[in-house]
């Protein structure tokens, strides 16, 4: 019995929607569902963010592999890359361009300052973590390509177990 390529994706998407499908077959019905989607306008993609209320101290370390830009949505915030000699104090209303592989520090200038870090419009899959490091916040930004990359690098042993259950079920 020959079964068609539709047969098999309609397989992998049933699987992953019940939690048992593997990280190849996620990965194929994301970029089939990736390639198939119409593409929208940059006006018409919404926009991806992070707002978090910074103090005074400990700063916030933002560390970007995307090119964020941080937006002061209130009160004063201090913004500096790191190695670099210049820092910048933005007002609220001010958008600050954040280097993509350079790590930021941003912290309130006065009392407490909001920021949104927003990623580009253009990139669908974007990540936010925000998580504890030798005692400071660390928010980092990552884009799916850098995700799967990593989920990846187990490749050979992934395409070994769908092979096996593949030979299994026939």
């Amino acid at each position: 019995m020959q079964r068609s390529r539709q047969w098999f994706f309609a397989q992998a998407v049933s699987s992953i929607r019940h939690g048992i499908g593997s990280r190849l077959a996620f990965e194929l019905a994301r970029r089939f569902k990736r390639w198939t989607a119409p593409r929208r306008k940059s006006a018409e993609t919404p926009l991806q963010g992070f707002a978090l209320t910074v103090r005074p101290a400990p700063c916030l370390a933002i560390e970007d592999a995307v090119g964020c830009r941080a937006q002061v949505l209130s009160g004063q915030a201090w913004i500096t890359a790191e190695g670099s000699p210049l820092d910048m104090i933005a007002d609220a209303g001010t958008t600050v361009a954040l280097e993509p592989g350079v790590r930021f520090n941003v912290s309130a200038f006065r009392d407490v300052a909001t920021v949104l870090i927003a990623a580009p419009r253009d990139l669908q899959d974007i990540g936010f973590s925000l998580h504890k490091r030798d005692g400071m916040d660390v928010l980092t930004v990552t884009s799916a390509g850098n995700r799967v990359s990593e989920s990846l690098a187990d490749g050979p042993a992934v395409i070994a177990a769908f092979a096996r259950r593949c030979l299994a079920a026939a």
